[in-house]
């Protein structure tokens, strides 16, 4: 039964993160010609939250969603399509992210205990700069590729605008997630995906 119950518990946060991720993604500001959106600090925080395992299943089920035609990408589109689209690199490096970032996290926090909370938030920042790279590598590649731009024009259009952006994300990611790993009621129905055994 107590294994039913984690099992439960860990496909409720999937959805959950998952529906969170369809509510703050189509709300897009168009300040740049790509629009400033919150959808990476979610992808983030379930990766820290579930692990890699969890935080993938919970984008995977959000990018099924929004391929099927159900308005939850950025400015409200949604349908195959918009993954094929010049900004849909975004959107598939989604899912090595979080791979990525739940497995460095996981492996930084290790020993959560030993180190301070402003430790730990810098290791959090460190453990999401790879995948940083792996979403602006492949949002370039596509952007390239489908706008017919240069490298240099996809740098300036895709990266320049949202680094500082993206950076202040990774630091509320980690300090979000080290306190929402502590709230009592997750340490009373013990989720052990946000410790490394």
């Amino acid at each position: 039964m107590k294994r039913k119950t984690k099992a439960l518990c860990r496909i409720s946060l999937c959805a959950l993160f998952s529906a969170v991720l369809c509510v703050v993604s189509p709300v897009a500001i168009p300040i740049f010609a790509i629009p400033f959106s919150l959808s990476i600090l979610i992808v983030l925080l379930a990766a820290a939250m579930l692990g890699p395992i969890g935080g993938a299943a919970s984008i995977l089920l959000y990018l099924l969603i929004g391929a099927l035609g159900l308005p939850v990408f950025g400015g409200g589109m949604g349908g195959f399509g918009v993954l094929l689209g010049p900004t849909g690199g975004f959107l598939w490096s989604y899912l090595p992210m979080s791979l990525l970032f739940g497995w460095l996290y996981r492996a930084f926090q290790a020993r959560e205990e030993e180190t301070t909370r402003r430790t730990r938030i810098l290791l959090g920042i460190l453990a999401g700069l790879p995948s940083l790279l792996i979403c602006y590598t492949l949002g370039i590649i596509q952007y390239m590729a489908v706008a017919r731009v240069s490298f240099v024009a996809a740098v300036m259009v895709c990266v320049l605008p949202f680094l500082v952006f993206d950076l202040v994300k990774l630091a509320l990611v980690s300090f979000l997630s080290d306190r929402m790993k502590r709230i009592a009621v997750l340490r009373r129905i013990e989720l052990d995906f946000f410790r490394k055994k």
